[in-house]
Formats: structure tokens, C-alpha cells, sequence
């Protein structure tokens, strides 16, 4: 059951920032101390807040903290690639406390995965993690493409999907609540509460991977649905000399950084490298400059040797410059999480614990 509006705020503080008093939460969520007592009740008797004494108190009497209860929720989160499901199940923390994966079906004639088959698939894997748990509360789908009411796979990019409703037939299977998310919203959403989102109410999300992704929070909300699916980024020009990308454009972020595009014109070696490492670095001062932000996620398989180039750093370092009459500086936190596919997953399963709790 859903968390209420003061429930929520509680839950959500003391997830992100840890433990705390009903005095320091009163004081920062502000609310009265009369609510937040009604408030903190409420939570410990449902088995969400556990309260207790302060382990080393000081002089007097020894402060009640209130703490997250780990276990008090479950959650299955599974990431879907062309051929392959991988899921993980997570306690209240977002820690992961069993893997699993299984292969999908082959394409069909005209090159979509079986739906079905995928829900059969997710199915078996949500009962797998099950057993690991006492129960599990809800499942995260996560893939790559666009997804609308965190239910419909309205452009499924690597699976052939079009217009495929995944809630549906996995919530009949498994009697179980399901939000169905684009892979880097659903990366977005776990840095919001577990990563950035601790220090920065504004950042940006990039992956370097099978493909460019990107994810937008702005003042502490996800945005769900980019206005062109981040291809406006992607496709910015660094050098209108360099290489093709796939859709033409000569020397654009996605020419340096796409892995088809990378394969397809077959660049090896540390020139591709740098290359990629400057355009990044270019992307991610142009995106953190549109933003507004001084924070930006770097995420995906490829990212690491990119990211770790000296090409990048100088790229940044010098999209910084300040001119000779410019007083205002900035610093961009730039840090870089290379991912696995069950790292995706957890995506999709911190994705499910803010919705069995009600949050946006």
C-alpha cells in the first residue's frame, strides 16, 4: 500500500540521507512535532521506520533515531537487452541481494522478441529472486527506448517492440504490481535517491554503451520523457571534418561514441580513444551547461577508458576557461559509474520501490 504525502517525505529522507531524529525531521521537512510523532508512529507500526536509542548517548537522556527498516520491502528488478533478461531482487536500500538472468526467445520473422515469451521469461526470473526474499512487493521492467505511463513500450529499440503494454500480462502472471521504465530514466531515478541526487537537486545522466542514453532530474524530479529521446544531444556536431554517423552527420557526438557507428567504421587503437574522450567531454559540458547543473552522471559499459582518458579532462578544462574579463567560475562533478547488466536491473528495481511507495 502506498506511503501518504507526510509518510513518503519521511520514508524518502531517511533513505536518501540516513538516519535521523523526529526533531531534525520535524525541523527539515517542517512539520510540526505533533505530526511528525503521528507521522513516525504511524511508520514504525506498519514496519517501514524502526526507532531506537542513540547507541553511544551523551549526557541525559539518549536520543530516539528513526531508521529505515531494510527488509521491510522487496523489490524484483529485471533490465531486458535484445537477447537476454537479467534481474535482481532489493531490499528497502536498493541493495541487491540475488542475481539471476535468462536468455529470450529469438526474434520472429519480422525481428520482434515474442512478447509472450519475454513475460514468461520475467516471470520465471521474478520467481527465482522470490525465493530469496520473505516476499517481494513489485518489479521494475527497464529497456532501451520509449516508454509512456511507465506501462507502454511505445518504441522497444533493440527488442522490435511497438506499442507493447508489459504491465498487463506480467501483472497477471505474477499478482504483482509492475512499472515498466527506459533504462536511463530508470538510472536516473536510482542516482535521484542513492547518488547525485543526494548532493544536487539538478543533474544529468549519460551512458555510453550499445548506444547514447541520456536522463534529466531537475530540482529533485525525474523527467520522464525527453522532447527527441536525447537525439538532439547525440547528434551534436565536434568536428564538422570527422567521421560519419549512421544518419550522416559529419563529426557528431554519436560518430565518436555509438558503438555501431565506432564497429562500422572500424576504428581501433588510442586515436579512437581520444577521440571518443573529447567528444564526451564536449557532451557532457554541453549538457551540464544546458542544465544548469554542476553535476553530471557518466554511466554504461564503455564508459570507463573514455572517461579516464587525459583528452577528456582537457576538453572539459577547457570548455571552463573563463574568459580575461569573466569573475565567475565553475567546477563540473563529473564521476563515472561503469555499469553491469545487473547494475541496469537495479535500476528498475529502485524504480519499483519508489512506486510501492507512492512516490512520483
Amino acid at each position: 500500500m502506498s506511503l501518504s504525502t507526510g509518510e513518503l517525505a519521511v520514508t524518502r529522507h531517511l533513505l536518501v540521507h540516513g538516519p535521523a531524529t523526529r526533531g531534525d525531521l520535524s525541523d527539515l521537512l517542517r512539520v510540526s512535532p505533533a505530526s511528525m510523532s503521528r507521522l513516525a508512529r504511524s511508520l514504525v507500526e506498519d514496519g517501514i521506520v524502526a526507532e531506537n536509542a542513540e547507541p553511544a548517548p551523551g549526557v541525559g537522556r539518549p536520543r530516539q533515531i528513526l531508521s529505515v527498516v531494510p527488509g521491510a520491502r522487496h523489490v524484483v528488478g529485471c533490465k531486458l537487452t535484445a537477447t537476454r533478461a537479467y534481474g535482481v531482487v532489493c531490499d528497502m536500500l536498493g541493495d541487491v541481494k540475488a542475481t539471476a538472468e535468462a536468455a529470450l526467445l529469438a526474434p520472429r520473422s519480422d525481428g520482434s522478441v515474442p512478447v509472450d515469451g519475454t513475460v514468461r521469461v520475467l516471470a520465471q526470473l521474478v520467481n527465482r529472486l522470490g525465493r530469496k526474499v520473505p516476499s517481494v512487493d513489485g518489479i521494475g521492467v527497464t529497456l532501451g527506448g520509449v516508454v509512456t505511463d511507465r506501462a507502454v513500450v511505445r518504441e522497444g529499440t533493440f527488442l522490435g517492440w511497438r506499442d507493447v503494454d508489459l504491465t498487463i500480462p506480467l501483472r497477471h502472471r505474477t499478482g504483482l504490481p509492475v512499472v515498466v521504465s527506459n533504462d536511463v530514466t530508470a538510472l536516473a531515478r536510482e542516482q535521484l535517491w542513492f547518488g547525485a541526487g543526494r548532493t544536487h537537486a539538478t543533474f544529468g545522466v549519460i551512458t555510453v554503451g550499445a548506444g547514447l542514453g541520456f536522463g534529466v532530474v531537475r530540482e529533485g524530479v525525474v523527467v520522464e520523457h525527453l522532447i527527441d529521446n536525447g537525439h538532439l544531444l547525440a547528434h551534436a556536431p565536434v568536428d564538422g571534418r570527422g567521421p560519419e554517423c549512421s544518419l550522416g552527420h559529419p563529426g557528431c557526438v554519436a560518430a565518436y561514441l555509438n558503438r555501431d557507428d565506432i564497429e562500422r567504421r572500424g576504428a581501433t587503437g588510442p586515436a579512437r580513444v581520444e577521440d571518443a574522450a573529447r567528444a564526451l567531454g564536449h557532451l557532457a559540458a554541453t549538457f551540464a551547461g544546458a542544465l544548469q547543473s554542476t553535476r553530471i552522471v557518466l554511466a554504461g559499459e564503455d564508459i570507463t577508458e573514455i572517461a579516464e582518458s587525459p583528452v577528456m579532462a582537457a576538453t572539459v578544462a577547457d570548455r571552463l576557461r573563463p574568459g580575461p574579463h569573466e569573475t565567475q567560475r565553475c567546477v563540473l562533478d563529473i564521476t563515472v559509474a561503469p555499469l553491469t547488466f545487473s547494475d541496469w536491473a537495479r535500476g528498475g528495481a529502485v524504480t519499483s520501490i519508489q512506486a510501492v511507495l507512492g512516490a512520483a
